[in-house]
């Protein structure tokens, strides 16, 4: 407390804590409202349903394919959102994926994904009831068509790509950003992973979505940089994918007590990754 006092470290600190509250862009003071990332929410909403409500008319006979239809749907519903809203883009990510650093933090972030992908399935377990009536809600009929479609070219290529950079460019790369520079990194972590958990549309997902989304933000947090978040959306979505239509599960099924085991080997994983990206950062610190 002494130091802060001492006449230059309080200049310092003093135009530290002015630029909290001052945007980044204009140079204004932060009065504190909420605003653009609701506004660029509900923009990306309304664009979502009118996509969606165009696409149900469209005659498709093959059920499978009206749900691939529906999803692609949305990734066009997605760019649309990032080119409107292209002026608040993170350009900063100020980490290289092209250096010797910078490979090994894609490297952590890929342990992270597949940490995600085995250690989410925990909230299942723990609200089986609701994870249950979830799945319901859903439908048999559109989780069988979705499963189905998702072992196709174009469901990979949605899945595994093209869903996890569209999402991650719009609430990792727009919405993040722009509520970050607002009320600082907690409170973007927090809105971006509930919004996150908003599109996936069911109360279970919603739980595991938001998980999802702490993690990527957090290792955004550390290295400046939303390709990291894609990366880790990406191997979330790819290993899953794999695990349920090339493995069927059966990697775990030699362990009794459910998933259990899996969660806690997923939990270690994500856990490992997570400090092995906060020690290539300098524990927490920017990359420059």
């Amino acid at each position: 407390m002494i130091h802060w006092l001492y006449p230059g470290n309080m200049v310092t600190n003093c135009r530290l804590v002015k630029s909290l509250f001052m945007d980044a862009e204009t140079g204004s003071k932060d009065k504190g409202g909420y605003g653009m990332e609701f506004t660029i929410w509900i923009v990306y909403m309304i664009i979502m349903n009118v996509v969606h409500t165009l696409t149900v008319v469209i005659p498709v006979s093959d059920p499978m394919w009206q749900v691939g239809l529906s999803l692609y749907s949305q990734v066009g519903a997605n760019i649309l959102c990032i080119y409107i809203f292209r002026k608040y883009l993170y350009h900063k990510n100020e980490m290289r994926l092209i250096s010797k650093k910078g490979l090994k933090c894609c490297v952590w972030a890929t342990v992270i994904g597949i940490g995600v992908c085995f250690g989410h399935r925990i909230f299942f377990l723990l609200f089986i009831g609701f994870a249950e009536q979830s799945l319901r809600d859903v439908g048999e009929v559109v989780l069988t068509n979705g499963a189905m479609f998702s072992a196709t070219v174009p469901g990979i290529l949605y899945v595994a790509l093209l869903a996890p950079v569209t999402e991650e460019l719009i609430l990792r790369g727009i919405i993040f950003p722009v509520a970050r520079q607002k009320r600082g990194n907690l409170y973007a972590i927090i809105i971006s992973s509930i919004f996150f958990g908003l599109i996936h549309m069911n109360g279970i997902q919603f739980i595991s979505a938001m998980f999802a989304g702490v993690i990527i933000g957090y290792a955004i947090i550390l290295t400046d940089n939303v390709y990291i978040g894609i990366i880790i959306h990406a191997v979330n979505n790819s290993f899953s994918l794999f695990n349920d239509n090339v493995l069927n599960d059966k990697v775990w099924g030699m362990y009794s007590g459910g998933g259990f085991i899996q969660i806690a080997i997923g939990i270690i994983i994500l856990i490992v990754g997570i400090l092995m990206l906060r020690w290539e950062t300098g524990r927490g610190k920017r990359y420059s």
